[in-house]
């Protein structure tokens, strides 16, 4: 912020290993992910060669200023850039953004862009939300900057709480095997952030080095490439000073970079250049883009980044068109980057999961993948409704923790459902749908004798005719949700091994009933949309009431009055087989301690009972500011 044609993996992982006098090409990071490896290796790959074109974003704008860019000239940036905030409320650059940020920066990476985050870090003696100019351009007295670099004082331990926060977001990236270019404590020679303007190896730099022990050493963040920054030096004495002033050593960064907001000056490139020792150098941020004549004078500058509005504030329309046009810039979809950064995605991506529905739609392959994505790293909210108001407890969890869930639940029970549920999924929610149907024999909720039940599975029977209706009327209000392109995470006759519902309990029949709906969904009403999950209930038996590993693409449990039952993952995941599992709360949230503890959930569902009082509301506030809860 200002103070005021490309090798496959394979081939990009072999630099690695350069021969005797080159450049070296390692990461300094010796535990460095294979994509943070492989992604490193491209920036060498293209330097001197090609710049890739980047744009930064506000955290509450998410990508309006990347998608700008596009808009003025018909190219994605290659670079995607974002920030963790600082500010509170509905400010751009709200903390209440982050985990819409994260998410945002799993897409971009998934389309094809190569993420950049900066952090514009609060003052260690402040706490979150601040002001820009109080906190983060605040000022820290020399005996606060000594605490803050000697372990175990209060300032110390007051840094790492703030860091750790942080930390958390970067993990989420790290489990879905996302690399990073990493860019903290930027502009490091300026004094305009508290951070900054201390020369010498006890100074800014020190600090620098301290940041990367914690999160390489202590938060084992392998999937950052470390991008030190500096600001454009002053020319006459004045203003941000050298470069090597501030500089931790090359045994530290992995990219060094520089922010300008005026002249590209030759002395800024030729003294990066010689300070970075071969490693790659970059233009962390800019107001006004960079010309081609510039870039084919510079080229050793492997990315630029333009600073959120200045894209269209700063710079002339025909100017931004002439640098994305330009033969030595690259974009997100250009051959020279697409090729590199896919072979890398699907090097570090997990195993496409399979569908148990034959060619289904690919909202539904992302939406069964997204929740591979969480399971075991992360785990996606979400919160179920009832029928009098198709949306009244998401929007309580809303306004008692400030986020909306990730996951819109509901039962399928008629038209304003589906209406919500579409509105849901426009607004970027996992919708998923349960059915709890009346008994077939008399629409009453008893349970069925066993004669009932030998005819209800025999086709042709007036009670197997009478089925069919009930589920032709469900398959028809499933039908608009996939016209409309709305994947539903789809849970019918839940609790099979319970005892509440008149499906449950007779075995082998309720395993029986389950097939006979996914025959009749799939393949008399060639629904497609449909993610596939057997929701059973805890404590309870599964194996005599489960259909087939074929016939559920998830495993989910409802965990009722009891959070004992936290740690049955491991039961329900054992008998999942791998497949990815989810749980339903009734009426008590997960606390921090639970959330601490390693998992394989990939989703909750709170039931409408949990966002209701006062009491309520503070578990939820707690609960959505969980690092670890993925909210919408």
């Amino acid at each position: 912020m200002p103070p005021s044609a490309v090798p496959a993996i394979a081939v990009l992982l072999l630099l690695c290993h350069a021969p005797l006098g080159a450049q070296p090409r390692t990461p300094v990071n010796p535990h460095a992910s294979p994509e943070a490896r492989a992604l490193l290796q491209y920036l060498y790959s293209i330097s001197g060669k090609y710049t890739l074109t980047g744009q930064h974003n506000f955290p509450n704008t998410i990508a309006n200023w990347t998608d700008r860019a596009y808009d003025f000239t018909g190219k994605y940036p290659a670079v995607y850039g974002q920030d963790f905030g600082f500010e509170g409320g509905a400010d751009k650059d709200s903390v209440l953004a982050r985990p819409a940020v994260v998410a945002e920066a799993m897409r971009q990476y998934q389309n094809g862009a190569v993420v950049t985050f900066t952090w514009h870090a609060v003052r260690p003696t402040d706490d979150e939300p601040v002001t820009f100019r109080d906190s983060v351009q605040g000022h820290l007295s020399d005996f606060e900057f000594h605490e803050l670099l000697t372990p175990g004082t209060s300032l110390y331990k007051r840094w790492c709480a703030q860091v750790d926060v942080i930390a958390g977001y970067l993990k989420q990236l790290r489990d879905a095997r996302i690399p990073i270019l990493w860019r903290p404590y930027h502009e490091v020679n300026g004094n305009w952030f508290w951070w900054g303007g201390r020369k010498g190896q006890d100074g800014s730099a020190a600090l620098y080095r301290q940041l990367f022990d914690r999160l390489v050493n202590y938060h084992k963040l392998d999937n950052l490439v470390w991008v030190w920054n500096a600001n454009a030096p002053g020319s006459d004495g004045s203003g941000p000073g050298p470069y090597a002033d501030y500089f931790p050593g090359t045994e530290y960064a992995d990219v060094l970079s520089v922010d300008i907001y005026g002249e590209f000056k030759q002395s800024y490139y030729d003294d990066l250049l010689a300070l970075s020792g071969g490693k790659p150098i970059a233009l962390g941020e800019v107001g006004g883009l960079p010309t081609p004549a510039t870039l084919k004078e510079q080229p050793e500058y492997t990315w630029f980044m333009t600073w959120s509005e200045f894209v269209e504030m700063n710079n002339p329309l025909e100017a931004v068109r002439a640098v994305y046009d330009a033969p030595m810039t690259v974009s997100r979809d250009d051959p020279r980057m697409a090729t590199a950064m896919a072979a890398i995605r699907k090097s570090s991506a997990a195993p496409e999961p399979q569908l148990v529905t034959p060619e289904p739609l690919p909202a539904a392959r992302e939406l069964l993948a997204a929740l591979y994505r969480a399971s075991g790293r992360a785990i996606l909210s979400g919160q179920d409704n009832d029928a009098q108001s198709v949306s009244g407890a998401t929007q309580r969890v809303f306004d008692a923790a400030g986020r909306y869930p990730a996951i819109y639940g509901a039962d399928l029970t008629g038209q304003a459902v589906l209406d919500e549920a579409r509105r849901q999924h426009q607004n970027h929610a996992i919708v998923t749908l349960s059915w709890r149907p009346m008994r077939p024999t008399d629409d009453a909720s008893g349970k069925l004798s066993d004669f009932e039940w030998k005819e209800l599975l025999t086709p042709g029977t007036g009670l197997y005719k009478r089925w069919c209706a009930q589920v032709d009327a469900a398959a028809g209000q499933l039908k608009q949700l996939q016209e409309a392109g709305v994947p539903v995470l789809w849970r019918p006759y839940p609790e099979a091994n319970g005892t509440r519902f008149w499906w449950a309990g007779h075995k082998p029949e309720s395993a029986a009933l389950y097939r006979q709906l996914f025959d009749r969904l799939v393949n008399e009403h060639r629904l497609r949309n449909l993610v596939w999950v057997w929701n059973a209930a805890a404590p309870g038996q599964y194996a005599d009431y489960f259909p087939g590993l074929e016939y559920a693409d998830a495993l989910a449990v409802d965990l009722g009055n009891a959070p004992f039952s936290w740690r049955r993952d491991a039961e329900l995941a054992r008998f999942a087989v791998g497949k990815v599992i989810g749980l339903g709360l009734d009426g008590w949230l997960p606390t921090a301690a639970m959330l601490d503890q390693s998992t394989r959930w990939a989703w909750f569902l709170a039931s409408p009972a949990t966002a209701g009082d006062a009491q309520q509301a503070d578990a939820l506030r707690a609960l959505y500011g969980n690092a670890r809860v993925i909210s919408r």
